[in-house]
This record gives C-alpha cells, structure tokens and sequence, in this order.
C-alpha cells in the first residue's frame, strides 16, 4: 500500500511554513526577536489576521517557539559547552548550526547530530570571545568541551550492546583480530579539568551562567566514560593504558602491543608485559569490547 501524494498547494504550503519557522531569531537588540520581514509574502497572505495581532505576530510565536524549543535541546544535550560560553554565546553557536544543518530527522533526540564537528571546523579564531563576562576562551577548549558533551550523549543513547568475552578458541586469532569498541563507552582524552567542570555544571546543584574553564593541565589527562544501566560514570586511565585502547580500536590487537612497546621507555617496558595484561582484563571485565573482527 502506497501513500497517496499530496495536493501541489498542500507541499507549496508546507514548504513556505518551514522557511517561516527556519527563520534565524534577531539578536541585535540584545533579546531573541522575530525577524518577520524575511516571512514568505505568500504564506503571510493566506495567515489570518488575529484580534490584537497581524499575520506575520501570529507566525511569529511559531517561528520563537520552535528556535526556543532548539536552543533548549542543544543546552541539555551540550550543558558543559553551554556554561562555558553562556546561554546568550551558546544559542549563537547553536543558531550557526541549525542554519547550517536544519534537523531532518523525526527524533527531537538527533538536533544535535555532528554539533561538535561543526564547532571545530567552523570556529575560526584561536580564542574564541565570551560575553559576558567578556574573556577569552580557547578554541581547542570549546571544541574539547563539545566532545566530552557529544560522548555523554552518544553514550547514553547507545543501544543495548552484549560486550565481547573471548573464549578459548578466540586465543589463535586474537592478536590478528582488531577489537570493535562497544557505542556504550567512550575513550576521553582533556587538555583541561572540564570532566570535573562537567559534575559540577549537570550536578544537584549545576552551576548557572559561563563558567570558568581553570588552568590547563600539565599533561593531558585520559577517562573511560561508560554506562550502567541508565547511569553514566568516569573511570580515570593511566595515559599507557588509554592510548593501548585507543591502539586497539585502530589496530589488530598484536599491531597495537608492537606500537605500544616502540612507545615506551626502556623503564616503563620492564613492567609493561604485566601492566597490558591487567588493562585488557580490566577492559574485558567492564563489558568495553562489542567485537572481534579478524579479515578475511
């Protein structure tokens, strides 16, 4: 059975409605306002008129209202992102986006599908201006807050997964196979305290406004982000043990010990044989593997 098509007014119609609500919001009065002169002519004619308000007001609280209901999904999918900029600097980023790439999916969930991509490809200064207060905020800091804000979300939307255990007959092909890791982890790698930041601006009592970034770290700092039923927590990484995860998601499992081992100083590879053991026991037991695939 096949959906009947729709009368040419009816698509005409839908699509002028949509330019309507795609309308970017004013900001150059310093609120979000409707800019009703960019509304289609056809669409305004055929509005009606309301008691105290003419077609293009009417349209206008569709066209608020559906930039509003944006906004407030991208602050919440992206709360650490959102309080290091303000709310007044986020939704200015956010309306860069939506532009950009409009939602086309169904799910309210997806807005924020390849946000922190758009922010580092698009950003183009190395300091990137919040107001206010009115400071400097790093780019790569932006752009690593939007990402520690995306793997939460992706995290905590993965499908049920049933992690990968090997079995005894997994040993022969194990160091020719590369390990697939499960969409219910992430691998975190920060250059600033911003997982912390993150605890304290979603916490009991989250922070509101811009929040302050803090120093940079003196070496960047690794977490296992993962999830247990509807809770998310942090498990800290020894910077050896982070980069053998992320060798083994890029590599077969013998190829990532071999780039492991060039990587190490001769004291470090004198307890190496043990310490990689225990990581990829300690990986095997907190479920982070969805696979082994081995090539044909």
């Amino acid at each position: 059975m096949s959906w009947p098509a729709s009368p040419a007014w009816l698509l005409e119609l839908q699509d002028a409605f949509g330019q309507m609500l795609r309308t970017p919001l004013s900001r150059s009065t310093g609120t979000l306002s409707a800019e009703t002169g960019g509304y289609p002519p056809a669409l305004l004619a055929q509005t009606k008129l309301g008691r105290e308000q003419s077609s293009a007001e009417r349209l206008a609280v569709y066209n608020r209202q559906y930039w509003f209901r944006l906004f407030t999904l991208l602050q919440v999918a992206f709360p650490l992102t959102a309080a290091l900029v303000g709310f007044w600097r986020f939704n200015q980023l956010a309306s860069y986006f939506l532009v950009a790439r409009p939602p086309r999916s169904w799910d309210l969930e997806r807005v924020g599908d390849g946000f922190a991509d758009f922010l580092s490809q698009t950003l183009p200064d190395a300091e990137f201006e919040v107001q206010p207060p009115r400071r400097n905020l790093p780019r790569a800091a932006l752009v690593e807050a939007a990402r520690i804000d995306a793997a939460y979300r992706d995290v905590f939307g993965a499908p049920p997964v049933t992690p990968f255990t090997p079995a005894l007959d997994d040993a022969a092909r194990l160091l020719h196979g590369t390990l697939r890791l499960s969409p219910a982890v992430a691998l975190l790698t920060e250059s600033w305290p911003l997982c912390e930041l993150r605890r304290l601006v979603v916490g009991p009592q989250p922070v509101e406004g811009s929040t302050g970034l803090g120093a940079r770290l003196e070496t960047p700092r690794s977490w296992l982000l993962g999830r247990d039923g509807l809770k998310l927590g942090l498990l800290p990484l020894d910077p050896r043990e982070a980069q053998l995860l992320r060798l083994l998601t890029q590599n077969s499992v013998g190829t990532a010990l071999a780039r492991l081992e060039a990587n190490c100083t001769e004291a470090e590879l004198l307890h190496l044989p043990e310490q990689v053991q225990t990581w990829l026991a300690r990986s095997v037991r907190l479920g982070i593997w969805a696979s082994l695939e081995v090539g044909s």
